[in-house]
């Protein structure tokens, strides 16, 4: 028994959507969760009393870890819709076994996972405009891959 690795990493990926946020809330809870404020959590006055509460520092760090983990979500459905092209184009392909070395399936979900690990370290790290070039590039190497692993699948499913 073996398992599709690609839609494994569907959930791998949310997990690591998650955590950016989890780290934001150790920054605004100063470590105790406990004193975590969940009855509005996206708040304006909930911001207004983390900049009072936190150093410039740390609430720069909270806004950057709030602002992965959204971007995260947001780059969820280019995931998801690539995972399931790609299956899709491999299952319905002739010779499902050339479709699936011709569209690189899993090479993609493991390299898509790879940019966005480094993406998230940079992301909760780079305090430096410098640094956030890097990120840029990081997002569109896999934002590309995707739109080419998804013409790939187009492709193999074409007329």
């Amino acid at each position: 028994m073996s398992y599709n690795l690609p839609l494994l990493l569907i959930p791998a990926y949310y997990a690591l959507a998650i955590l950016p946020h989890g780290y934001a809330l150790v920054l605004a809870t100063q470590g105790n969760p406990a004193r975590h404020d969940n009855r509005n959590p996206k708040s304006s006055s909930l911001k207004d009393g983390l900049k009072k509460k936190l150093s410039a520092k740390e609430y720069a760090a909270w806004e950057r870890a709030e602002s992965c983990h959204r971007n995260h979500l947001e780059n969820m459905p280019l995931f998801v819709a690539t995972v399931f092209a790609g299956i899709l184009a491999e299952q319905q392909s002739p010779g499902a076994n050339a479709a699936a070395g011709l569209l690189g399936l899993n090479s993609f979900c493991t390299g898509w996972m790879a940019i966005r690990v480094l993406y998230t370290l940079n992301y909760l790290t780079a305090e430096t405009q410098f640094w956030s070039y890097l990120r840029s590039v990081l997002y569109f190497a896999g934002t590309f891959w995707a739109f080419g692993s998804i013409g790939k699948a187009a492709l193999a499913l074409g007329p």
